[in-house]
């Protein structure tokens, strides 16, 4: 359990002195407070910009794609990574098994894309709280804060460490950043609908709908809910998976000597 802790802790902290994923998590943040910060302008604009569960609907559909997609980009190396700069020739020569190995990989990923997506939703809801311009009380901004972390965010943080973490050990990498990226593109291409949304979309399936819903369309399809969780749930394990098969990753079999 020691060595899977200190892989974790080691994945963890390598990806948080990363410039880069703070410039992720800035350039999220400002697009997001750009479209929803609740200015005259904007509550003009956007009719339901007063109630907080809305916010915090929009900003997950629409931004936090982006920041996704950005950490996806960082987390997808952790394994080509390793094999190219020789990191791997370091745990391989400790007494590590490869289950510890990839799931402390894993792990080490989720919990950096968990962080930055709890930082993007803590920060943004904090700055809607003190810019809007009615009284607004704070449980009302914690409530759909919890449940689009729980209900909504984790699916999708599972889905990106683990497929950005997992994939590339047994594709080429540049083929997965195409994949990636015509992924990513057509989520953000697909036009939102009060009609029931296809089940294999990050952030606009309809797990948002537990947070929250038009009220001209109040009905929720719960087997379109089920069908997006399990979609982006059982992705993930598939992908959480694949590193086990991956025989770039561990200690080449050798064949057995013969006696002399």
């Amino acid at each position: 359990m020691s060595k899977l802790t200190s892989i974790i802790r080691y994945e963890y902290i390598m990806q948080l002195r990363r410039p880069a994923a703070w410039g992720i998590l800035l350039a999220a943040t400002a697009l997001a407070q750009f479209d929803c910060f609740p200015s005259s302008r904007n509550l003009a604009r956007l009719e339901f910009l007063n109630q907080p569960a809305y916010f915090i609907h929009r900003i997950m559909t629409f931004d936090v794609l982006l920041l996704m997609f950005g950490l996806s980009f960082l987390l997808a190396a952790r394994f080509p990574g390793d094999r190219r700069l020789g990191v791997n020739a370091l745990f391989l020569a400790a007494p590590l098994k490869k289950g510890q190995y990839v799931w402390g990989k894993l792990a080490g990923g989720l919990l950096f894309t968990v962080s930055f997506l709890s930082f993007f939703l803590m920060i943004n809801t904090f700055i809607y709280y003190i810019g809007a311009p009615f009284p607004l009380p704070m449980l009302d901004c914690m409530v759909p804060l919890g449940k689009a972390l729980l209900l909504w965010g984790l699916p999708i943080c599972l889905f990106v460490a683990f497929g950005s973490v997992g994939v590339p050990s047994l594709l080429d990498l540049r083929l997965f950043y195409l994949l990636e990226a015509l992924f990513f593109g057509y989520n953000a291409a697909y036009v939102g609908s009060a009609d029931v949304m296809p089940w294999y979309l990050l952030t606009l399936g309809d797990l948002g709908r537990l947070i929250w819903v038009h009220p001209r369309w109040p009905a929720i399809d719960r087997g379109s809910v089920l069908a997006n969780g399990l979609f982006l749930a059982g992705s993930a394990l598939v992908f959480a998976i694949l590193p086990l098969f991956s025989r770039r990753l561990w200690r080449p079999k050798t064949p057995l000597k013969g006696r002399e």
